[in-house]
């Protein structure tokens, strides 16, 4: 009996061991990306991208349930091309995670109007042609959604949403310039720098756990970006 128990919990061991390991490799890599725009360019060649319009997400239906398909930087080229977009538009995207095996996830929305000025919201009735899905907002599809999409499109609909709204300094009046990850913004005339930030506030009512997503921005005199994930929660 004790020899089992022994076995149970070196494999216990192992596995938690492992999964904190994956952890660890996974938020340097993402760190690095987020860091190093060279690195983040690099990794689109080989990354993934989930598309959104208007902060809507592309789906497609699948029995009963919606699945986010994921588009290589290639494809995604040759579609651009095909509407007269610039490529430089992909620049626009955000990264969002990655896998295990180091492939970066990454999430551009075609609605919203681009930083180039060369490059307009691309139509949503041609764009759903095209790709075989439809644009759904993120609330009507969740609850249809496996937790790993439902996860990685909530991020990247906040963070898109973020951008959006941060285009301009709130100091200087002039436009900011995202870096390749999306992970800060920075206005090129006084070099402040901003992040996003999530503030999390937990209420216990019975057995339901209650969250309210806060979102703001601080300038870098006040903020460090954060070395894990995007979203820096406050609890």
């Amino acid at each position: 009996m004790s020899l089992y128990c022994g076995i149970a919990c070196r494999r216990k061991s192992f596995w938690c061991y492992r999964l904190l390991s994956t952890y660890v490799t996974k938020t340097r890599y993402l760190f690095e990306l987020k860091e190093d725009d060279d690195a983040c360019k690099k990794a689109q060649k080989t990354g993934a991208f989930y598309l959104f319009h208007s902060l809507a997400p592309l789906l497609q239906k699948s029995e009963h349930q919606y699945l986010a398909p994921q588009h290589s930087l290639l494809e995604l080229e040759k579609l651009l091309g095909k509407f007269g977009q610039d490529t430089q538009r992909i620049e626009d995207s955000v990264l969002i995670g990655c896998s295990a095996q180091r492939e970066a996830w990454f999430a551009l929305d075609l609605g919203l109007n681009s930083s180039s000025p060369i490059n307009a919201s691309l139509q949503k009735r041609e764009m759903e042609t095209e790709l075989k899905g439809s644009f759904i907002e993120l609330s009507k599809a969740l609850l249809q959604l496996n937790v790993k999409d439902a996860s990685l499109l909530s991020t990247a609909q906040a963070l898109l949403r973020w951008h959006d709204a941060h285009q301009f300094c709130s100091r200087s009046g002039q436009p900011t310039k995202k870096n390749m990850a999306g992970s800060k913004r920075v206005c090129p005339s006084n070099k402040i720098i901003y992040y996003p930030q999530v503030k999390v506030w937990k209420r216990l009512s019975g057995e339901k756990l209650q969250k309210r997503w806060d979102w703001r921005w601080k300038d870098c005199s006040t903020l460090h970006p954060s070395t894990g994930p995007f979203l820096i929660a406050h609890s």
